[in-house]
């Protein structure tokens, strides 16, 4: 009996432990209608839920507008501000109290954007970039596109409620990871405090950055270690959004909340910067990211195509190489082997510089989800190709001149020459002393031996002995 209740108490336990770790390993809740988490790097999306759900994004729609801007413009460019973009809003929408007329620097205007949330620089800059502003939603509606953005309509350039303004969790971290990718948007988005020095209708003015988990100005307990940029978004029929970016150990996440029904000031444990928290955590926790160009797995078998006698086959010099630091993101103890990847090659080469185009890409999918990535890249630099219209005949003669304009090294080949016929005489030399040597030892030996059996008479004649 004792080793039965033994066993029962052990089988408790066990399914105890069992239960706490699948418990472990449980994706996290969170309070907000629609959440999403995406590797910047590769996209892997490693969080979702209700990602296509068609939502209001509030103000982290300004991550679209400083994307626009940034590729339209150069930030030394000067903004002048007209009355409608500065009074073209709704009561309490937030604002850096920018004068009609007054004149800004594109760059100050974007930190006015992504740190304080300015409704009236949003439309000062889209007037100052696309002539107006349904021209610039216009731009950011085409680049949603281009991004491949399926649940997305812009009808402004700064969040404000309005009915045909919406798009998705999956669609705003397409928007927000291809935002993160541009340096000048990363920089500012990061950035916690910012001085626009004064000008002539206002004093000098000291922004903050209102993302609390970057910069908790008021609620320090948000304070999130990984946090290096983001952006906050609320309005009453809205409701709370955030585009968060988290980096750790080298990988950067970008995590959006949609519709959080909590603020910190009514839920200090359960609103959109707890949600944001839980599912990073989660996220970094739980997966683990494979660069692809520094593990053994032969993502692109290119090695017996190289060859040291030309250098367009040449690995070192050759024109093919892998997307630098292209990375796939799969659950911690599911190896790439486990990951199923496939190349494809495009029939239209996409042309990303002078010398360089994108001739494919290789993908990795995992439970029939798309885990990461890279692009197969072609690079003309010093290689030519058959593409060129090489012409082979004069290559040919021009490799002949070459060859023929250095002299013959007459006395290496003569000492080279008289050394190995040297060689070749002293061995026969020698095969035939041991040759001559043995004939003769033998004929000494049989000599001796016939000696002790016979004698020879006077006349030299052989006789057995009696």
């Amino acid at each position: 009996m004792k080793k039965k209740y033994a066993a029962l108490i052990f089988c408790a336990i066990g399914l105890l432990l069992g239960s706490v770790t699948s418990e472990a390993k449980k994706k996290p809740s969170v309070t907000a209608e629609s959440a999403i988490v995406m590797d910047v790097q590769s996209g892997a999306i490693l969080y979702e839920k209700n990602i296509d759900k068609r939502e209001y994004p509030a103000s982290i729609t300004k991550v679209m507008t400083a994307l626009v801007a940034i590729e339209n413009s150069s930030l030394s460019e000067t903004v002048t501000y007209s009355r409608n973009a500065v009074t073209n809003l709704e009561s309490g929408a937030s604002n850096i109290e920018i004068q009609p007329g007054e004149k800004l620097s594109m760059e100050d205007s974007l930190y006015a954007i992504l740190l304080m949330s300015a409704n009236e620089a949003c439309n000062g800059v889209a007037e100052h970039v696309a002539g107006s502003i349904d021209n610039f939603v216009a731009m950011m509606n085409q680049k949603a596109k281009e991004l491949g953005c399926t649940g997305t309509n812009f009808a402004n350039a700064n969040g404000l409620w309005m009915s045909n303004h919406y798009t998705t969790a999956h669609d705003m971290a397409l928007i927000s990871q291809e935002a993160y990718k541009n340096p000048t948007f990363a920089k500012i988005t990061g950035t916690k405090r910012y001085i626009i020095n004064k000008t002539k209708k206002h004093a000098k003015r000291y922004l903050h950055n209102h993302h609390g988990m970057l910069y908790p100005s008021t609620f320090t307990q948000y304070l999130y270690e990984y946090c290096v940029g983001g952006k906050t978004g609320y309005t009453s029929k809205c409701r709370y959004t955030l585009v968060t970016y988290a980096k750790k150990n080298g990988t950067t996440l970008v995590s959006v909340i949609m519709r959080a029904p909590n603020s910190p000031w009514t839920a200090p444990d359960a609103n959109e910067y707890t949600d944001t928290t839980r599912i990073l955590n989660y996220c970094f926790e739980n997966y683990k990211r494979y660069e692809i160009g520094t593990t053994t797995d032969n993502t692109v078998n290119t090695s017996d195509l190289f060859t040291k006698y030309s250098s367009y086959y040449n690995q070192q010099s050759g024109p093919l190489s892998v997307e630098q630091g292209a990375g796939v993101m799969l659950p911690k103890g599911v190896t790439l082997d486990k990951a199923q990847k496939k190349v494809i090659y495009y029939d239209t080469p996409q042309q990303v510089s002078a010398t360089k185009k994108v001739i494919g890409k290789i993908t990795y999918t995992y439970n029939g989800k798309e885990a990461g990535g890279a692009e197969i890249y072609y690079e003309n630099a010093k290689n030519p190709t058959l593409n060129d219209s090489i012409d082979m005949s004069e290559w040919f003669v021009d490799a002949v001149e070459k060859a023929n304009e250095a002299p013959f090294p007459w006395k290496k080949v003569l000492t080279i020459g008289i050394l190995v016929v040297a060689a070749l005489a002293i061995t026969i030399l020698i095969l035939w002393w041991m040759r001559t040597h043995k004939e003769q030892r033998t004929r000494r030996n049989r000599y001796k031996r016939g000696k002790k059996n016979r004698n020879i008479n006077e006349r030299g004649y052989y006789y057995h002995k009696k």
